[in-house]
């Protein structure tokens, strides 16, 4: 039953809050692009240095305290415009009442005239994917990680994205990447934990990726992940079952 309930919570699951305050949380914390030689695009992390960082990442050794790695988001100094954030709002405004089409119109204005912004982009992809444009919301997506590759919310999204047409190995590369990007992101662990568990088929690589999401929870917030915590036994309960 728990395999089936995570199954179902997968489907629904990857953008775990509400649309209209991630649009916001995007549009205000990821808009700031990082300098000009660090635009560069997530895919073009060597696959070995990618390993290399998710395996430091989740190397679990609960009497070793885990050193927190700061949001890289956090780093980078906003200086947003007050005009950019008022054609924002009116954008969120559309994307509030549904209104996809008005929404992608000035959305697609948005990232033309703010071409250093990633936040646009993310939120133009968003509607585009309501709109059933996946094949532009992928595009925009990857844009707003070429303009700041310290933009989890695009990683996030991209992934969901691949998972639910069916493009596993693109999906799992996308969270490497999120994760060599910054290695303690717990929704990036969360979701190649999902994906290898109840997609790939690869238990042994997901457990470990629950762990380091569960641990990274403790840490960081007051409300623990009960979910997260019975999937864990599941699974490890699914493992040493294999293992007889």
């Amino acid at each position: 039953m728990a395999y089936v309930n995570r199954y179902r919570a997968a489907q629904r699951s990857g953008l775990p809050i509400s649309l209209p305050l991630i649009v916001l949380l995007v549009f205000l914390q990821a808009c700031q692009s990082l300098p000009k030689n660090d635009q560069a695009d997530a895919s073009a992390v060597k696959k070995g240095d990618t390993e290399q960082s998710v395996d430091a990442s989740v190397a679990l050794d609960e009497a070793v305290p885990l050193v927190l790695i700061p949001d890289p988001y956090q780093s980078q100094q906003s200086n947003v415009s007050a005009q950019a954030k008022a054609d924002f709002a009116t954008a969120l405004t559309a994307m509030n009442a549904k209104k996809w089409k008005q929404a992608e119109q000035m959305l697609t204005l948005l990232a033309a005239t703010y071409p250093e912004l990633s936040g646009p982009h993310v939120n133009l992809g968003i509607v585009q994917s309501e709109l059933g444009e996946r094949g532009k919301a992928e595009l925009s997506f990857r844009r707003a990680i070429v303009i700041n590759p310290a933009n989890m919310d695009a990683y996030t999204h991209l992934g969901v994205l691949y998972r639910e047409t069916g493009r596993f190995a693109e999906a799992e590369q996308v969270y490497l990447d999120a994760l060599a990007a910054w290695p303690h992101h717990i929704a990036s662990h969360r979701n190649i934990g999902i994906l290898y568990d109840l997609y790939m088929g690869r238990l042994a690589e997901a457990l470990p990726h629950y762990q380091m999401a569960q641990r990274l929870i403790t840490l960081t917030s007051e409300k623990p992940d009960r979910k997260l915590k019975g999937w864990i036994v599941d699974l490890e309960r699914r493992l040493a079952a294999s293992e007889r």
